[in-house]
């Protein structure tokens, strides 16, 4: 399977989703979450989940171009991706590198099938681009390490089973030195989770409220104190690919918009000048991208040189939605309104959650650190 030329593996892709049924996705928040979740089991059952992962890791044991070219067909024929996403590209790949055997066999299959739903406990109110300054403090007890502290913009966190959480168990040494990484069950006593209500009116954050968790010690991540480099491999894995797919993502979004301002009939000057910045942003991603998805097929793993593919993703994502939405005008606040063929709802909310880009996944500030201090190599300040 390793070796299956890729062109072929697309047509097997294709063929796949022209015979599979592309779910609807409601719009209310508890029927999305609960379609894409069955999405993923579909796709987990369809052979698709976790493509590049090993087989011993319960994945498929293809190659990163495999799971690329996955992601821009599943993209390209307007089907969701699954609703694990954070499991699938984020917190899998740092257990099945660092985790026990144990740890491999109990929670990946799981993870991978969207039967436990995985969120990220690492942003704290004070905390959140200083990530190493976090205060959730988890002190050892007998088998356990008991947890007490707040995690805030935790995505999923009211439905999820799991939680990837950094805590900090040594706080006498510098602050990156004393985190440790807990894989911590999202039922246990005194986790209480509360979401936010976002400016497009969803409620995917959440604030997380710990009061004296208890955590076997038998679900700490690699070693004591060891969790700032393995948070630094789940972050690297969340900005890899992650990038590559939302590029593909916004050239269908572009796609559909000029198809539906097409579709309207006569496209104006302003229309076609939207449109046409748009694109140049994106042919710009796309340039950019490029040695990303070279590094990922030939598996090199997240490097640093991811960030500057975050910096310019969160340029060219905001710039995309920001033409196409004031392409609306005054329209964009009344829902069902359809201006020049462009569903306001749609293009509205898409607007506002693109003000997100340059925070989720390390906000712009920490990107341009990682590119000073570890690329260009410039001193601390």
């Amino acid at each position: 399977m390793t070796g299956e030329p890729l062109e072929a593996f697309r047509d097997r892709v294709r063929s796949w989703l022209a015979g599979t049924g592309i779910p609807e996705i409601p719009e209310d928040p508890d029927g999305r979450f609960a379609v894409l979740r069955r999405w993923q089991r579909t796709l987990f059952d369809g052979g698709w989940a976790g493509l590049a992962w090993s087989r011993e890791a319960g994945g498929q044991g293809l190659t990163h171009a495999h799971q690329l070219v996955f992601d821009e067909e599943l993209v390209r024929a307007r089907a969701p991706q699954p609703v694990g996403l954070i499991g699938l590209e984020v917190v899998g790949p740092s257990i099945d590198r660092y985790g026990t055997e144990q740890q491999r066999r109990e929670l990946l299959p799981r993870l991978l099938s969207g039967e436990d739903i995985w969120c990220q406990g690492f942003s704290e109110p004070e905390a959140g681009s200083d990530l190493a300054s976090l205060r959730t403090r988890a002190v050892v007890d007998g088998d356990d390490f008991v947890v007490s502290g707040q995690k805030i913009w935790t995505s999923w966190a009211h439905k999820a089973q799991w939680c990837a959480l950094l805590v900090r168990t040594d706080p006498a040494v510098r602050k990156q030195a004393g985190i440790s990484y807990l894989l911590a069950d999202m039922a246990s006593p005194g986790i209480t989770t509360r979401p936010i209500r976002q400016m497009t009116g969803d409620e995917e954050f959440c604030e997380v409220f710990l009061d004296e968790v208890r955590v076997p010690r038998g679900n700490l991540l690699g070693g004591l104190d060891d969790g700032w480099a393995i948070a630094t491999h789940t972050l690297g894995s969340e900005r890899s690919g992650a990038n590559l797919r939302r590029r593909v993502e916004l050239e269908v979004a572009l796609d559909d918009a000029v198809a539906a301002l097409r579709a309207h009939g006569s496209v104006s000057d302003r229309a076609r000048d939207a449109v046409g910045r748009a694109h140049i942003a994106m042919r710009v991603l796309d340039a950019q991208t490029r040695q990303t998805a070279a590094r990922l097929v030939a598996g090199t793993g997240p490097t640093p040189a991811d960030s500057v593919d975050k910096l310019v993703l969160n340029d060219v994502e905001q710039t995309v939605f920001a033409e196409i939405a004031g392409l609306l005008g005054a329209l964009r606040a009344v829902p069902g309104a359809s201006p020049s063929g462009l569903r306001s709802g749609h293009w509205a909310h898409e607007h506002l959650y693109s003000r997100a880009a340059s925070i989720y996944g390390g906000s712009a500030q920490v990107q341009r650190t990682i590119v000073a201090q570890r690329l260009l190599e410039l001193p601390r300040g």
